[in-house]
């Protein structure tokens, strides 16, 4: 691979992932200016909904992109959704607020949330499938991982951008304009990225699929249902412990510390964001031990890790407010993520891959992975316990399991022909 098309196209991915995590990230401070209730968790919940709909937005974009990206390209499908999504993002930085639009500013924040949530619907997972047939046979695992990685950098970029404008800002300067600066950084950015990206090489799976029979009638999404049905399922499912993870994990972690332990903003977001660096250690390192054991072997780890480890750990920190047990947590994810993006792309012939693993991959996210924050807050509020939320990890981790052990071939990892 040319080292520019893998860093143009882990910079693309990096602003998207900036541009989708600035709102959970930022979910404390929306629930005040967007949800005036006296009720705060009613505040929380109606933001929640509102990332929970960007999410349900995600099977749209599959269908729409995907089918595009079998068609015309991965390449040309990824430059269209880094373009819609920095433009949406721009939108939310001068979006007026409740005070001033009343009903009108949560709708159309909405509507933007679903504008992104479509974009990243064949945003992602076109990147993983791009890295992936682009990667050595025997080194898929360490290549794709690059696309979890990217995906932490922006999330940490959306963190860290975060906190350093509430720390900069005064509290009452941060709700009134300064929450708008991350957003319009993210915004910019991408339209500059975007630039970048369209001079990026298409891989050689596709080109060689363009001058074979397979091309006439593929990414046809009834097709898939009729023939790769099963295969769709056994993504999801594999998926299901990949969602509840990364959005418990990564994505709620701040605003749990916060609202329910009683950490400061700042200081939440500070331990989300070492949680997030230690990502990238370790999720390179595990990736290697994919591509020379196999899928089934990692992924398994991270399973057994997730059912064993998650109540201990949850409430270890619940009782104790210590955030390090989580630490354990993180290994776990890390072994799935270095492996995950490998196992689904080596899933799906070639002629149906983006189809196929974009809308697998985004109707697990936007049923599990969206409403995972969501699904943690009543949790809490229904059984008063902050704890509880290990063991919704554990059922989806325990769904994985039996998809990791009894579906997933042992030659996933050992140079899988990509191309049929």
């Amino acid at each position: 691979m040319k080292q520019f098309n893998i860093f143009s196209s882990i910079t693309g991915n990096i602003i998207e992932w900036y541009d989708f995590t600035l709102f959970v990230s930022l979910a404390p401070v929306i629930a005040d200016i967007f949800f005036p209730y006296k009720e705060k968790n009613m505040a929380l919940l109606s933001t929640f909904f509102i990332f929970a709909m960007g999410f349900l937005a995600r099977p749209v974009g599959a269908v729409l992109f995907g089918q595009l990206g079998d068609r015309v390209g991965r390449v040309k499908t990824l430059q269209i959704t880094l373009l819609l999504l920095s433009l949406s993002t721009l939108c939310i930085a001068f979006l007026p607020l409740y005070k001033t639009w009343g009903i009108e500013a949560p709708l159309f924040l909405m509507m933007l949330r679903i504008i992104q949530g479509i974009c990243m619907g064949g945003g992602f997972t076109g990147i993983m499938i791009y890295l992936t047939e682009k990667a050595p046979s025997d080194h898929r695992a360490w290549i794709s991982c690059i696309a979890n990685n990217s995906s932490n950098v922006g999330v940490l970029l959306a963190m860290g951008t975060s906190a350093l404008f509430s720390n900069l800002i005064s509290s009452s300067d941060f709700h009134n304009y300064g929450w708008r600066f991350p957003f319009l950084i993210g915004g910019i950015v991408g339209l500059v990225g975007f630039l970048f990206f369209r001079n990026i090489e298409e891989t050689d799976v596709f080109t060689t699929l363009n001058k074979t029979s397979h091309r006439a009638g593929r990414a046809s999404l009834l097709a898939i249902l009729k023939h790769d049905k099963k295969k769709m399922m056994e993504v999801c499912l594999l998926l299901l412990m990949a969602a509840a993870a990364n959005y418990t994990l990564i994505g709620y972690l701040a605003t749990y510390l916060h609202v329910y332990l009683h950490y400061s903003l700042a200081h939440a977001l500070h331990i989300q964001i070492f949680f997030i660096t230690i990502t990238f250690i370790l999720i390179p390192l595990f990736s290697k031990l994919s591509d020379r054991y196999g899928r089934k072997v990692t992924l398994s780890i991270a399973a057994f890790g997730y059912i064993i480890c998650s109540v201990p750990c949850f409430y270890y920190v619940t009782t104790s407010l210590a955030w390090w047990p989580l630490l354990l947590l993180i290994i776990f994810y890390c072994f799935e993520q270095s492996t995950t993006p490998s196992a689904v792309v080596e899933m799906f012939p070639a002629q149906n891959r983006y189809t196929g693993i974009s809308v697998g991959y985004n109707v697990t996210m936007a049923l599990v992975g969206g409403t995972t924050p969501l699904i943690n807050t009543w949790l809490i509020q229904k059984f008063n316990n902050p704890a509880i939320i290990a063991y919704y990890l554990i059922a989806c981790a325990t769904l994985s399991l039996s998809i990791i052990l009894f579906k997933l071939p042992k030659t996933f990892g050992k140079k899988r022909d990509l191309l049929f």
